[in-house]
């Protein structure tokens, strides 16, 4: 399994996932014209991530502007993220936001009560 590492561009984030698992990133901006067909790599390399039963897995989401669809494409990230580390000492789910941004806060936490999994806040200097 190879990492999977997509630029970033005004409209997509930037993608870092490495096969171990122990670093999963998603930074910048999420509002791409097709959400799906953007997202469907990251999908499928978590169904191939979990295959291999990593002990960790850490996720980051390091986020400036989301749209409604890329936070439901977010939901399904987590979901099966949640799978692939069954235990709940193997996930760690990171959710940094602009101290000024509140309505970032405010989308990790419902992910976080949606998930009923505990996501660690980071609050950035803005």
């Amino acid at each position: 399994m190879k990492n999977l590492v997509i630029p970033a561009t005004k409209k997509t984030p930037e993608i870092i996932f490495l096969a171990s698992g122990e670093l999963l990133m998603i930074t910048g901006s999420s509002f791409p014209e097709n959400v799906n067909k953007f997202y469907q790599p990251i999908v499928d390399w978590l169904e191939e991530l979990k295959k291999s039963r990593p002990a960790k897995v850490n996720i980051t989401f390091d986020l400036e502007n989301v749209n409604t669809s890329s936070a439901r494409i977010f939901l399904q990230i987590l979901r099966s993220v949640s799978e692939i580390a069954k235990d709940k000492k193997g996930l760690r789910v990171i959710w940094k936001y602009e101290n000024e941004d509140k309505d970032m806060l405010e989308q990790g936490e419902t992910l976080e009560k949606i998930l009923k999994r505990p996501f660690e806040y980071i609050e950035k200097a803005g």
